[in-house]
């Protein structure tokens, strides 16, 4: 059931498009790019900042760039979608696939963490560890991510 939805999904207009077209998967891939750097320029930003870089900055002053990072989800989600779409039956099946989007789903739940963290006047220290396991997580994220590309399925 679940390889019918896969291939069918593989096989569809949008599939075809980012395998066969010229333009296709390079499109798709830079915006996938442009929505990673988003991203994790505003985690790792914040996250930098909690374990004491920049101290000059407000953390607070990160809530108002939570919009710009949720820009950049919105984009590497369309774009994560659209890149499944090319090789579903692959990817679906494979370590690194699972793993990536674990880490990214943990290194979302990770930032909220460490903003919660700051915001209750945690200690330091915990807010420091809440912001090194998101970058971690992110990082998994990403090296996964890259990986997809040169491992099989088992």
């Amino acid at each position: 059931m679940i390889m019918d939805l896969l291939l069918w999904y593989e096989n569809g207009p949008v599939g075809v498009f980012e395998r066969e077209s010229l333009w296709g998967y390079p499109a798709i891939l830079t915006s996938h790019a442009i929505g990673m750097a988003t991203v994790l320029g505003v985690a790792f930003t914040l996250c930098m900042r909690v374990m004491g870089f920049a101290k000059g900055i407000s953390i607070q002053a990160f809530d108002k760039l939570f919009v710009v990072g949720w820009i950049g989800f919105f984009i590497n989600l369309v774009s994560g979608i659209l890149l499944f779409s090319g090789s579903a039956s692959t990817y679906f099946f494979q370590w690194a696939f699972q793993l990536k989007i674990g880490a990214i789903l943990f290194g979302g739940v990770m930032l909220k963490v460490v903003m919660n963290s700051v915001r209750a006047n945690n200690s330091e220290l915990t807010q420091k560890f809440f912001a090194a396991l998101c970058m971690t997580s992110w990082l998994v994220g990403v090296i996964t991510g890259r990986l997809m590309a040169y491992i099989t399925a088992s």
